[in-house]
C-alpha cells in the first residue's frame, strides 16, 4: 500500500470549529417562505383582477360596429389583398403568353381575331406599314425644328429616306437665346 496523502503543513482539520446547529432558524426560513408563496398568490389575485377590470372597460369603450361592416366569418367584398402575388404573377404570365402565341376571337360577330405575334410581324414585314396617301408638305419631315404638328412618320414611304428641305424662313439650327449672350 502506499503511504496516505499527508499535507505539508501537518493535518488539515481544526478541533476547535464544528458545524453549530444553533445558527439557523428553521422555523424563521419556513415562515420566510410561507410569507412569500403567500404575497405571490396574491399579486396573482390581484394581477387578475386588474386584467378583468381593464377587459371591461375596453369592451365598454368599443366603437359600434357598422351594419355596413363584413361580418367576421364572411370574405370581404372583390377586389381583396393578395395573398399569394408570386403565383398570381405566374399565372398572369402564362394568360399574357397564351394570349401573344395563340390564336382566338377577339370579336366573332364582327369577324375580328388575334393571330400569334411572332405570324403578325411577319406579315407586316410581307405588307409593310400602311402610308397615308396624298400630297407632302416639304416643310414636314425629320430634318427640321418641329412646327408644334405631330405626324408620328405617317406621311414617310416604308424604307425611303426624307427628302424634304427646310423652308425658305426655316432654319435647321437652333434659335438664339435672348438676353445679350452670344
Amino acid at each position: 500500500m502506499s503511504a496516505p496523502n499527508v499535507h505539508p503543513h501537518g493535518e488539515l482539520h481544526n478541533p476547535d470549529t464544528a458545524h453549530e446547529a444553533t445558527d439557523i432558524s428553521m422555523r424563521a426560513i419556513v415562515s420566510f417562505v410561507i410569507l412569500l408563496t403567500g404575497v405571490t398568490i396574491a399579486i396573482q389575485g390581484a394581477m387578475y383582477g386588474v386584467f378583468r377590470v381593464l377587459a371591461r372597460v375596453e369592451s365598454a369603450s368599443d366603437p359600434e360596429v357598422s351594419p355596413l361592416a363584413t361580418p367576421a366569418n364572411e370574405a370581404p367584398a372583390e377586389p381583396r389583398l393578395q395573398t399569394t402575388p408570386w403565383a398570381d404573377l405566374k399565372t398572369l404570365r402564362a394568360e399574357e403568353t397564351s394570349y401573344l402565341h395563340g390564336y382566338g376571337w377577339i370579336d366573332q360577330q364582327a369577324g375580328v381575331a388575334r393571330i400569334p405575334i411572332d405570324r403578325a410581324k411577319e406579315l407586316l414585314l410581307q405588307k409593310g406599314l400602311a402610308v397615308r396617301q396624298g400630297p407632302v408638305d416639304p416643310s414636314e419631315g425629320t430634318s427640321i425644328a418641329a412646327t408644334g404638328e405631330s405626324t408620328g412618320g405617317r406621311n414617310l414611304p416604308a424604307g425611303a429616306a426624307d427628302t424634304s428641305t427646310p423652308s425658305a424662313g426655316g432654319s435647321a439650327a437652333p434659335p438664339k437665346k435672348s438676353g445679350g449672350g452670344q
